[in-house]
């Protein structure tokens, strides 16, 4: 049972919603943010926002998205994290324009071949939800560019991942992996794979075969030796191999500066390449859509000013 919310509190959050509606929908904005206002249901007047590109509604109590939702027909960013979805919302398939999507840190345990609807994402964020695969219709996401799928317990990747000829981005750290399908070389795009925390115990050649590849994670594994035929194969490549059961690390070290064996050896790489780009170094945050521009402190502060005037409004969502 969820707590019971302080009734003032609740009184001013619910008007604060409302107000920031109200005002996407005078002014025409095509941002908003309603993150972390304690929504226990989607606000029903956000469907006359109409002209909205960019939603965010993450770290609210949200556990089903109105069917009314396909009347967002310029929506193109839509945030939903930190909810209560222990489904994919079947409505998203209302949304084909959507390009930018965020589901992470919901309890869906399957993403259904509803995803496969999506054909204009070119972001997808999943990471910790209760995933034990991905289904072969993420195959039909061919203009995908990032894919996160952190914190799951996917245990085997579809043949369909491998139509993605245009994904530069892929994490899927903290999963139950091994292996990758048999054409994933023909990820040709890829320049970060993060397979940090899985199970591999040997890189396999179709990512050796991975020509953009410039950052490959594989910390927290089980590789106790790594080929030199196959490390000679990716010179280009950094990579990360910090954590696994390693033996004759000194051997890798000499002859392959790229791979990373010890803490020491990163900082000192860290400290040689300090102005690499940490988005393709590093793995991003669960979000990347950016709603600096939406609001400000002061607009939050203007709509608490108008709150004794919008008591008639008082809604139930």
């Amino acid at each position: 049972m969820l707590p019971k919310m302080n009734p003032v509190y609740d009184y001013i959050q619910r008007n604060r919603v409302l107000a920031k509606i109200e005002k996407a929908h005078g002014s025409k904005a095509t941002n908003l943010a309603l993150d972390d206002h304690d929504l226990l249901k989607f606000p029903p007047s956000l469907i006359s926002c109409e002209q909205l590109c960019y939603l965010n509604i993450g770290h609210n109590r949200i556990a089903e998205l109105p069917k009314s939702l396909g009347c967002l027909k310029n929506l193109h960013n839509l945030c939903l994290e930190y909810n209560n979805f222990d489904r994919f919302p079947e409505v998203l398939k209302d949304l084909p324009q959507l390009t930018s999507l965020n589901i992470s840190h919901n309890p869906i345990k399957d993403l259904t071949r509803i995803i496969g609807c999506l054909t204009s994402l070119e972001t997808l964020w999943c990471n910790r939800c209760c995933l034990t695969s991905l289904p072969e219709e993420i195959g039909n996401l061919v203009k995908l560019d990032t894919l996160g799928a952190r914190h799951n317990q996917i245990t085997k990747l579809p043949d369909g991942i491998c139509n993605l000829v245009h994904l530069r981005w892929l994490t899927l750290e903290d999963n139950h992996l091994y292996t990758v399908p048999k054409d994933f070389d023909k990820l040709q795009s890829l320049i970060h794979l993060n397979l940090t925390g899985n199970k591999f115990n040997f890189i396999p050649s179709n990512i050796s075969k991975l020509k953009q590849l410039k950052y490959l994670h594989l910390r927290f594994n089980e590789f106790f030796s790594v080929p030199e035929s196959v490390l000679s194969t990716m010179t280009a490549v950094k990579i990360n191999l910090l954590h696994n059961p390693l033996t004759l690390t000194n051997d890798i070290d000499m002859m392959f500066p790229n791979v990373i064996t010890t803490n020491k050896q990163l900082e000192e790489d860290v400290a040689v390449d300090s102005d690499s780009s940490s988005d393709w170094e590093n793995s991003l945050a669960s979000s990347d859509l950016n709603y600096s521009g939406t609001e400000s402190e002061s607009d939050d502060e203007d709509i608490l000013m108008e709150i004794p005037k919008l008591s008639k409004f008082l809604v139930t969502f």
